[in-house]
Protein backbone atom coordinates (compact mmCIF):
# COMPACT_ATOMS: atom_id res chain seq x y z
CA UNK A 1 0.00 0.00 0.00
CA UNK A 2 0.90 3.05 -1.05
CA UNK A 3 0.60 6.28 1.43
CA UNK A 4 -0.06 9.72 -0.17
CA UNK A 5 0.41 12.41 1.98
CA UNK A 6 -0.16 15.67 0.79
CA UNK A 7 1.15 18.67 2.57
CA UNK A 8 -0.86 22.10 3.42
CA UNK A 9 0.98 24.88 1.91
CA UNK A 10 1.61 27.52 4.47
CA UNK A 11 -0.45 30.94 4.83
CA UNK A 12 0.86 33.66 3.26
CA UNK A 13 1.92 36.62 5.92
CA UNK A 14 -0.25 39.04 4.40
CA UNK A 15 -3.10 36.39 5.27
CA UNK A 16 -2.35 36.86 8.50
CA UNK A 17 -1.82 40.23 9.28
CA UNK A 18 -5.46 40.92 7.48
CA UNK A 19 -7.00 38.54 10.42
CA UNK A 20 -5.83 39.72 12.73
CA UNK A 21 -6.64 43.28 12.00
CA UNK A 22 -9.77 41.90 11.40
CA UNK A 23 -10.01 40.76 15.06
CA UNK A 24 -8.75 44.29 16.45
CA UNK A 25 -11.43 46.23 14.36
CA UNK A 26 -14.00 44.09 16.08
CA UNK A 27 -12.82 45.01 20.09
CA UNK A 28 -12.41 48.48 19.40
CA UNK A 29 -15.91 48.59 17.83
CA UNK A 30 -17.69 46.39 20.55
CA UNK A 31 -15.40 48.59 23.39
CA UNK A 32 -16.88 51.75 22.01
CA UNK A 33 -20.30 50.31 21.36
CA UNK A 34 -20.33 49.64 25.02
CA UNK A 35 -18.95 52.91 26.40
CA UNK A 36 -21.59 54.55 24.47
CA UNK A 37 -24.22 52.27 25.89
CA UNK A 38 -22.82 52.74 29.79
CA UNK A 39 -22.73 56.69 29.61
CA UNK A 40 -26.13 57.21 28.81
CA UNK A 41 -27.62 54.25 31.25
CA UNK A 42 -25.79 56.24 34.04
CA UNK A 43 -27.44 59.58 32.92
CA UNK A 44 -30.90 57.95 32.45
CA UNK A 45 -30.53 56.19 36.10
CA UNK A 46 -29.41 58.82 38.12
CA UNK A 47 -31.97 61.78 37.15
CA UNK A 48 -29.90 64.08 39.38
CA UNK A 49 -26.31 64.40 37.63
CA UNK A 50 -28.15 66.59 34.92
CA UNK A 51 -31.13 68.31 36.65
CA UNK A 52 -29.08 69.40 39.88
CA UNK A 53 -30.27 68.64 43.56
CA UNK A 54 -33.53 67.76 44.20
CA UNK A 55 -36.06 70.69 45.99
CA UNK A 56 -34.21 73.88 47.54
CA UNK A 57 -33.86 74.68 51.25
CA UNK A 58 -36.69 74.07 53.57
CA UNK A 59 -38.47 76.84 55.23
CA UNK A 60 -37.90 77.29 58.56
CA UNK A 61 -41.21 77.75 60.72
CA UNK A 62 -41.20 78.26 64.17
CA UNK A 63 -42.87 75.44 65.96
CA UNK A 64 -44.53 78.25 68.79
CA UNK A 65 -46.55 80.02 65.90
CA UNK A 66 -48.59 76.88 65.56
CA UNK A 67 -49.05 77.00 69.13
CA UNK A 68 -51.68 78.28 71.45
CA UNK A 69 -51.76 79.04 74.78
CA UNK A 70 -54.30 78.04 77.54
CA UNK A 71 -54.05 79.02 81.58
CA UNK A 72 -54.07 77.37 84.99
CA UNK A 73 -56.81 78.03 87.27
CA UNK A 74 -56.09 76.35 91.19
CA UNK A 75 -59.25 74.77 93.06
CA UNK A 76 -60.20 75.96 96.14
CA UNK A 77 -57.69 75.41 98.96
CA UNK A 78 -55.01 77.62 97.38
CA UNK A 79 -54.82 81.34 97.47
CA UNK A 80 -53.79 82.21 94.65
CA UNK A 81 -55.95 81.78 91.10
CA UNK A 82 -53.96 82.02 88.14
CA UNK A 83 -50.56 80.26 88.31
CA UNK A 84 -49.19 79.77 85.11
CA UNK A 85 -49.52 78.90 81.50
CA UNK A 86 -49.07 75.95 78.92
CA UNK A 87 -49.41 75.51 75.20
CA UNK A 88 -51.35 73.08 72.93
CA UNK A 89 -50.54 72.99 69.07
CA UNK A 90 -53.76 74.44 67.65
CA UNK A 91 -56.96 72.09 66.05
CA UNK A 92 -55.72 70.41 62.79
CA UNK A 93 -58.55 67.78 61.84
CA UNK A 94 -59.79 65.14 64.54
CA UNK A 95 -57.12 66.88 67.24
CA UNK A 96 -59.07 69.26 69.31
CA UNK A 97 -56.76 71.23 71.19
CA UNK A 98 -59.41 71.23 73.95
CA UNK A 99 -59.50 67.60 74.58
CA UNK A 100 -55.52 66.96 73.94
CA UNK A 101 -54.61 69.43 77.28
CA UNK A 102 -57.11 67.11 79.27
CA UNK A 103 -55.21 64.88 81.92
CA UNK A 104 -52.37 66.63 81.87
CA UNK A 105 -50.57 67.00 85.39
CA UNK A 106 -48.93 69.89 86.33
CA UNK A 107 -45.99 70.30 88.69
CA UNK A 108 -46.22 73.47 90.90
CA UNK A 109 -44.72 74.64 94.27
CA UNK A 110 -46.91 75.87 97.27
CA UNK A 111 -44.89 79.12 97.23
CA UNK A 112 -46.24 80.00 93.77
CA UNK A 113 -50.06 78.66 95.06
CA UNK A 114 -50.08 80.44 98.14
CA UNK A 115 -49.57 84.35 98.96
CA UNK A 116 -46.87 84.89 101.50
CA UNK A 117 -45.43 81.05 101.70
CA UNK A 118 -41.36 81.51 99.98
CA UNK A 119 -40.80 79.29 103.52
CA UNK A 120 -43.35 76.37 101.71
CA UNK A 121 -40.78 76.30 98.58
CA UNK A 122 -39.84 73.06 99.18
CA UNK A 123 -43.59 71.62 98.84
CA UNK A 124 -44.29 70.47 95.87
CA UNK A 125 -48.01 70.20 94.62
CA UNK A 126 -49.23 68.25 91.43
CA UNK A 127 -52.89 69.21 89.95
CA UNK A 128 -54.49 67.34 87.32
CA UNK A 129 -56.26 69.52 84.53
CA UNK A 130 -59.51 67.87 84.35
CA UNK A 131 -61.66 70.62 82.33
CA UNK A 132 -61.31 72.97 79.57
CA UNK A 133 -63.38 76.42 79.34
CA UNK A 134 -62.56 79.10 77.01
CA UNK A 135 -58.38 79.82 77.57
CA UNK A 136 -59.03 78.29 81.04
CA UNK A 137 -57.86 74.77 82.55
CA UNK A 138 -59.87 74.10 85.59
CA UNK A 139 -57.35 71.60 87.17
CA UNK A 140 -57.63 69.73 90.81
CA UNK A 141 -55.38 68.22 93.44
CA UNK A 142 -53.45 65.14 91.60
CA UNK A 143 -50.82 64.97 94.51
CA UNK A 144 -47.79 65.82 96.80
CA UNK A 145 -44.15 65.29 96.84
CA UNK A 146 -41.14 67.17 98.69
CA UNK A 147 -37.98 68.49 96.86
CA UNK A 148 -34.56 66.19 97.69
CA UNK A 149 -32.60 69.23 99.19
CA UNK A 150 -35.16 69.22 101.97
CA UNK A 151 -35.02 65.73 102.59
CA UNK A 152 -31.51 65.83 103.28
CA UNK A 153 -31.36 68.66 105.50
CA UNK A 154 -33.02 65.85 107.40
CA UNK A 155 -31.05 63.15 107.26
CA UNK A 156 -28.16 63.40 110.13
CA UNK A 157 -26.27 61.00 112.16
CA UNK A 158 -26.48 59.68 115.54
CA UNK A 159 -30.64 59.53 114.76
CA UNK A 160 -33.26 57.25 113.37
CA UNK A 161 -35.35 57.45 110.71
CA UNK A 162 -38.67 56.23 111.11
CA UNK A 163 -40.89 56.31 107.81
CA UNK A 164 -44.58 54.89 107.52
CA UNK A 165 -47.34 54.77 104.98
CA UNK A 166 -50.97 53.89 105.19
CA UNK A 167 -54.20 54.24 102.04
CA UNK A 168 -57.14 55.67 103.15
CA UNK A 169 -60.51 57.31 101.43
CA UNK A 170 -61.97 60.60 102.44
CA UNK A 171 -65.21 61.30 102.88
CA UNK A 172 -65.69 62.73 99.09
CA UNK A 173 -64.67 59.67 97.74
CA UNK A 174 -60.88 59.96 97.12
CA UNK A 175 -58.48 57.05 97.79
CA UNK A 176 -54.94 58.01 98.87
CA UNK A 177 -51.51 57.12 100.38
CA UNK A 178 -49.36 58.91 102.20
CA UNK A 179 -46.41 58.66 103.30
CA UNK A 180 -44.76 59.97 106.19
CA UNK A 181 -40.94 60.20 107.38
CA UNK A 182 -40.01 61.22 110.92
CA UNK A 183 -36.41 61.53 113.19
CA UNK A 184 -35.74 60.67 116.31
CA UNK A 185 -34.16 63.77 118.60
CA UNK A 186 -32.46 64.19 122.31
CA UNK A 187 -34.56 64.67 125.14
CA UNK A 188 -34.42 67.28 127.45
CA UNK A 189 -31.72 66.57 130.06
CA UNK A 190 -29.62 64.16 127.71
CA UNK A 191 -25.93 64.61 127.48
CA UNK A 192 -25.93 60.95 125.45
CA UNK A 193 -24.53 62.49 121.81
CA UNK A 194 -26.74 60.01 120.19
CA UNK A 195 -30.21 58.91 119.72
CA UNK A 196 -30.93 55.78 118.51
CA UNK A 197 -34.71 54.34 119.49
CA UNK A 198 -34.99 50.85 119.76
CA UNK A 199 -37.29 48.55 117.36
CA UNK A 200 -40.17 48.42 119.40
CA UNK A 201 -40.09 51.80 119.91
CA UNK A 202 -40.12 52.29 116.18
CA UNK A 203 -42.81 49.44 115.79
CA UNK A 204 -45.04 51.75 118.00
CA UNK A 205 -43.87 54.72 116.69
CA UNK A 206 -44.78 53.52 113.13
CA UNK A 207 -48.15 52.48 114.88
CA UNK A 208 -49.14 55.80 115.79
CA UNK A 209 -48.36 57.79 112.82
CA UNK A 210 -50.76 55.31 110.54
CA UNK A 211 -53.43 55.79 112.78
CA UNK A 212 -53.19 59.20 112.65
CA UNK A 213 -53.15 59.35 108.90
CA UNK A 214 -56.10 57.32 108.55
CA UNK A 215 -58.41 59.12 110.99
CA UNK A 216 -57.57 62.55 109.48
CA UNK A 217 -58.02 61.31 106.28
CA UNK A 218 -61.14 59.44 106.65
CA UNK A 219 -62.90 61.75 108.54
CA UNK A 220 -62.00 64.87 106.54
CA UNK A 221 -62.79 66.08 102.21
CA UNK A 222 -60.57 66.65 99.87
CA UNK A 223 -60.08 70.16 100.49
CA UNK A 224 -60.19 70.00 104.32
CA UNK A 225 -57.02 67.67 103.85
CA UNK A 226 -54.72 69.79 101.73
CA UNK A 227 -55.42 72.89 104.45
CA UNK A 228 -53.92 70.27 107.07
CA UNK A 229 -51.14 69.35 104.17
CA UNK A 230 -50.29 73.08 103.86
CA UNK A 231 -50.37 73.84 107.71
CA UNK A 232 -48.31 70.68 108.26
CA UNK A 233 -51.07 69.83 111.21
CA UNK A 234 -50.49 66.01 110.96
CA UNK A 235 -47.03 66.34 111.28
CA UNK A 236 -47.33 68.22 115.27
CA UNK A 237 -50.08 65.87 116.20
CA UNK A 238 -47.34 62.65 115.49
CA UNK A 239 -44.59 64.76 117.71
CA UNK A 240 -47.09 65.44 120.28
CA UNK A 241 -48.82 61.49 120.64
CA UNK A 242 -45.33 60.43 120.26
CA UNK A 243 -43.35 62.06 122.79
CA UNK A 244 -44.05 59.74 125.71
CA UNK A 245 -42.34 56.67 123.06
CA UNK A 246 -39.23 59.19 122.28
CA UNK A 247 -39.07 62.59 121.27
CA UNK A 248 -39.67 63.18 117.69
CA UNK A 249 -38.43 66.18 115.13
CA UNK A 250 -39.11 67.22 111.35
CA UNK A 251 -42.03 64.39 111.09
CA UNK A 252 -43.70 65.66 108.05
CA UNK A 253 -46.37 63.78 105.28
CA UNK A 254 -43.36 63.08 102.55
CA UNK A 255 -45.45 62.33 99.93
CA UNK A 256 -49.43 62.01 98.63
CA UNK A 257 -50.59 59.85 95.41
CA UNK A 258 -54.12 59.43 94.32
CA UNK A 259 -54.56 56.17 93.75
CA UNK A 260 -58.55 56.64 92.81
CA UNK A 261 -60.85 59.24 92.16
CA UNK A 262 -64.64 59.82 92.73
CA UNK A 263 -66.23 59.87 88.59
CA UNK A 264 -65.87 63.15 86.76
CA UNK A 265 -68.85 65.34 88.16
CA UNK A 266 -68.37 69.07 86.28
CA UNK A 267 -70.47 70.34 88.69
CA UNK A 268 -68.73 69.86 91.80
CA UNK A 269 -65.51 70.78 89.63
CA UNK A 270 -67.04 74.18 89.26
CA UNK A 271 -67.66 74.35 93.07
CA UNK A 272 -64.06 74.16 93.55
CA UNK A 273 -63.18 77.57 90.95
CA UNK A 274 -65.96 79.21 91.94
CA UNK A 275 -64.78 82.49 93.01
CA UNK A 276 -66.47 83.10 95.70
CA UNK A 277 -65.08 80.20 97.58
CA UNK A 278 -61.67 81.72 96.81
CA UNK A 279 -59.90 83.30 99.81
CA UNK A 280 -57.67 85.61 97.74
CA UNK A 281 -57.88 86.45 94.11
CA UNK A 282 -54.72 87.51 92.42
CA UNK A 283 -54.77 91.48 91.73
CA UNK A 284 -53.72 93.47 88.57
CA UNK A 285 -50.47 95.28 90.22
CA UNK A 286 -49.26 91.53 91.45
CA UNK A 287 -49.63 90.16 87.99
CA UNK A 288 -47.41 92.85 86.75
CA UNK A 289 -44.62 91.62 88.91
CA UNK A 290 -44.82 88.00 87.18
CA UNK A 291 -42.44 86.22 84.87
CA UNK A 292 -42.23 83.33 83.22
CA UNK A 293 -40.32 80.21 84.28
CA UNK A 294 -40.57 76.65 82.77
CA UNK A 295 -41.31 73.80 85.38
CA UNK A 296 -41.24 69.87 84.33
CA UNK A 297 -44.33 68.21 83.47
CA UNK A 298 -45.01 64.46 82.97
CA UNK A 299 -45.94 63.48 79.39
CA UNK A 300 -48.35 61.10 78.83
CA UNK A 301 -47.16 60.01 75.07
CA UNK A 302 -43.86 58.96 74.33
CA UNK A 303 -43.48 60.58 71.35
CA UNK A 304 -44.73 63.99 71.98
CA UNK A 305 -43.06 66.26 74.48
CA UNK A 306 -44.91 69.40 76.38
CA UNK A 307 -43.83 72.60 77.79
CA UNK A 308 -45.26 74.02 80.78
CA UNK A 309 -44.75 77.56 82.10
CA UNK A 310 -45.33 79.08 85.78
CA UNK A 311 -44.97 82.29 87.00
CA UNK A 312 -42.88 83.68 90.15
CA UNK A 313 -42.58 86.75 91.26
CA UNK A 314 -39.89 89.09 89.65
CA UNK A 315 -36.76 90.39 92.25
CA UNK A 316 -37.43 94.16 92.69
CA UNK A 317 -34.60 96.55 91.26
CA UNK A 318 -34.68 98.74 93.94
CA UNK A 319 -33.42 95.41 96.59
CA UNK A 320 -30.79 94.41 94.09
CA UNK A 321 -29.22 97.76 94.09
CA UNK A 322 -29.08 97.61 97.56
Amino acid sequence: FFFLMIRRPPRSTQSRSSAASDVYKRQVSTQSTWGQKSSEMTIGKNKRISRGKKGGKKKTIDPLSRKEWFEFRAPVPFEKRFFGKTCVTRTTGQKIASEVIKGRVVEATLADLNNNADNLAWRKIKLQIEDVQGRNCLTNFHGMDTTRDKLCQFIRKWQTMIEAWVEAKTLDGYVLRLFCTGFTTKGPNQRKRTSYARHSQVKQIRRKMMDIMTKEVTTSTITELIKKFNTESIGEQIETACKQIYPLQNVIVRKVKTLRKPKGDIGKLQELHDERNMPAILEEDEAKNLSLIHISEPTRQAEISYAVFCLKKKKNSNSLQH
